[in-house]
């Protein structure tokens, strides 16, 4: 295929996230979107004029049209199996939302289907293509503030008011909060601690019902850092939080958001330190809280001497607005795997292992705390 000529996207699964992502797919030259299918009809027609390409109820419609080089599935993760192994079966790339599978036996049974096409089929991991996210790596592998020894994710998350009835709830179509939703979490902290492991997972339901809606597990990291995750489906749509602390030799790192859109570091250093933090984080603000003198600046920190010259605060704020950070990540990710489609040299943030690995910890999380399917 022709460098100039974009390669044609078909999106399975007319919902207000496919909408989302095809407003941001509109902006980029080397994709376009082809064609739409949801297996409701009037979601489907109101999809193809919204975005003037055709619309099918029937996803293998979708896939069999000749239009379509990428299939981008956006449909509740009990699908994703079957569509995976037909768009490959037809040759086509895929982006999947997450979960890849719903478990590791149906993954490598899709991603053999993808590489013996040679094709991909990476999860929309758009964690990884967010500034603060790169910030955060960048200053946990400077070393700046020591090891990372232990973090928390709060995921406080709303229901938006599911009915019951919604898929959901319903593990047989979603796999459990651990495998819907926990994937892009598992991932987060891989790409920043290396992979991990999960030692332990809890499941509670909610009073007076069979929903799942909170999970808690514990993983640990190659880095040797041990990582609490709590996800909840609890709170008012007002609320809906997610935060992540990260307890380092030298100070605290807080990020905030769902879509991370600040970074706030306390912490002591030296001026090479706050120099290397300034360098890393160009706009931030930074205030110095307190100053060591020598005498009182030489410390221990976990069995190492230290030489500390002042305790700062530090305030990271690249752009403010979640929802065009939000657009600029899916359009980023789609950008990355497309350039690879066109040159398999590009070397891609993502690949189709990452979404692997992501289920089995989820799966694992799952055999821990007895809800495994």
């Amino acid at each position: 295929m022709s460098n100039n000529k974009p390669l044609g996207l078909g999106l399975i699964g007319c919902g207000a996230f496919g909408e989302f992502c095809l407003d941001a797919y509109s902006s980029i030259d080397c994709v376009k979107a082809a064609a739409v299918a949801d297996v409701r009809p009037e979601a489907a027609t109101e999809f193809g004029k919204t975005f003037s390409v055709p619309s099918y109820t029937d996803p293998a419609d979708l896939i069999a049209d000749e239009s379509v080089q990428i299939v981008h599935i956006a449909t509740p993760p009990s699908s994703h199996y079957e569509l995976v192994l037909a768009a490959a079966a037809a040759g086509k790339h895929i982006l999947c939302e997450k979960p890849l599978a719903m478990n590791t036996d149906q993954a490598d049974e899709m991603l053999a289907a993808v590489a013996s096409g040679g094709l991909i089929a990476p999860v929309n991991f758009v964690l990884r293509y967010n500034q603060v996210t790169e910030t955060l790596k960048r200053i946990i592998d400077s070393g700046v503030l020591g090891q990372v020894l232990t973090a928390r994710l709060t995921n406080g998350a709303s229901d938006s008011m599911l009915a019951p009835e919604h898929w959901f709830w319903d593990k047989e179509l979603s796999g459990g909060i651990f495998i819907e939703h926990g994937v892009h979490f598992f991932d987060f902290y891989n790409s920043l601690l290396g992979d991990g492991t999960v030692l332990d997972a809890n499941v509670e339901i909610r009073p007076g019902t069979t929903q799942e809606d909170r999970v808690m597990c514990t993983t640990k990291h190659d880095c040797g850092a041990i990582v609490n995750h709590y996800h909840g489906f609890d709170q008012a749509a007002v609320m809906d939080r997610t935060t992540h602390h990260f307890l380092c030799e030298l100070g605290d790192i807080r990020v905030n958001g769902w879509i991370p859109l600040e970074i706030d570091i306390d912490a002591a250093v030296n001026d090479e330190g706050a120099r290397q933090l300034s360098d890393i984080c160009p706009t931030a603000d930074i205030e110095v809280i307190d100053t060591f003198p020598p005498e009182r600046g030489n410390l221990p920190s976990r069995g190492v001497q230290r030489s500390l010259t002042k305790r700062i605060k530090l305030h990271y704020v690249p752009r403010p607005d979640k929802q065009s950070v939000y657009a600029d990540s899916v359009r980023d990710l789609l950008i990355d795997q497309a350039a690879y489609i066109l040159d398999n040299t590009h070397q891609r943030r993502i690949d189709e292992s990452n979404g692997r690995t992501a289920v089995a910890m989820a799966q694992q999380a799952c055999l821990l705390a007895g809800t495994s399917q």
